[in-house]
């Protein structure tokens, strides 16, 4: 299973995925969303790259706000990370 975003010299990018299609129906199509969804999720981080700040202040209505710069953060609620953890999955 290979996943590959590549930026062309004209600003587009080109999304591949390269996977095997084995098991019943209902397994190729669980297997399917998750590559499709693991692709737009690099594809929407590969867009919201273009909207970040360089770092320096940003003033709007005479309010002053700044960036800590690119920081790595979890996105996932404690009891999501424990459980991710764990290798439970929540519904």
């Amino acid at each position: 299973m290979e996943r590959e975003i590549r930026e062309e010299a004209d600003g587009s990018i080109t999304l591949s995925v390269n996977f095997k299609l084995e098991g019943s129906m209902l397994e190729m199509e669980d297997h399917i969303q998750q590559m499709v969804n693991e692709i737009g999720l690099k594809a929407t981080l590969k867009a919201l790259e273009k909207f970040d700040t360089d770092g320096t202040p940003i003033t709007v209505g005479g309010k002053t706000f700044t960036s800590k710069g690119k920081v790595k953060k979890n996105l996932y609620p404690l009891r999501m990370r424990r459980n991710r953890k764990r290798g439970l999955s929540i519904q």
